[in-house]
């Protein structure tokens, strides 16, 4: 696989929030792109994000770039948990792999963007200290594609690794490749 490209910084504080979660923990081999340090926040969900400068810079960097696999990151703030694992609407929740760190597909409209690529939103709580994001990461390099990736994830993670690919199947339907 092409080096996997790691982006944050995507909308709100995050940018400035994930720099020493992503100097901690992200292992050398990926492209590591942060979009911008702290911006108005606008979700990846809403249809809006992409007709505002947070999305075109986003795309702009997406099209410019030639990878295999795309790991979103972001962090949340304790309170936000229980909003963030629950299915909203017809987007699921993100499912719990340990240490709150938080794993889903991305949304649709970066789906469109991205292409044929194993694509990931990845979520830590704020001060993340642990060892399953560098782990899951690891896994996301070591994978030769989506499906060996999918196979690494149930034999490492188990139910939860289930249930994340269960999700993520069920949000993609329609694709004949997910990855």
């Amino acid at each position: 696989m092409r080096a996997p490209l790691l982006v944050y910084g995507v909308h709100g504080d995050e940018g400035r929030r994930l720099e020493g979660v992503v100097r901690r923990y992200v292992p050398r081999g990926f492209e590591v792109v942060k979009l911008f340090d702290d911006v108005r926040y606008v979700s990846t969900l809403d249809p809006r994000y992409y007709l505002s400068e947070l999305g075109e810079r986003w795309v702009r960097l997406v099209v410019s770039k030639d990878f295999d696999a795309y790991v979103e990151l972001h962090a949340y703030r304790p309170w936000s948990y229980r909003r963030l694992v629950v299915p909203r609407g017809k987007v699921p929740g993100l499912v719990d792999l340990g240490e709150g760190v938080l794993l889903g597909s991305v949304p649709r409209g970066r789906a469109v963007v991205l292409g044929p690529v194993l694509a990931l939103t990845v979520e830590v709580p704020d001060g993340y200290r642990g060892s399953v994001l560098k782990e899951l990461l690891e896994g996301v390099l070591r994978a030769e594609d989506g499906w060996d990736f999918a196979s690494w994830l149930v034999n490492r993670f188990g139910e939860a690794g289930e249930e994340a690919l269960i999700r993520f199947f069920r949000y993609s339907m329609g694709s004949r490749d997910p990855f």
